[in-house]
């Protein structure tokens, strides 16, 4: 694979927008936030996991892991 400069994207989640150095790390990212892939069922879309501070729902403990670091950080 060839060298990717930090601030160039190969890839750009159709979802949220957020870029990705690789497809491959945009897959895992469609897979794990917001449920697409063979491995989720579709139910798991649904967003279930809700932050306690402000309420915002998000499909996956690690959206939400995410999400208490950059918005609720200590």
């Amino acid at each position: 694979m060839p060298y990717v400069e930090y601030d160039e994207n190969e890839a750009v989640c159709p979802q949220c927008g957020s870029a990705f150095r690789s497809a491959e790390v945009l897959e895992a990212h469609l897979r794990e936030s917001h449920g697409e892939g063979a491995s989720r069922p579709a139910a798991a879309v649904a967003k279930q996991v809700r932050c306690s501070v402000c309420g915002a729902r998000f499909a996956s403990v690690t959206a939400l892991g995410r999400h208490n670091r950059q918005v609720h950080v200590a």
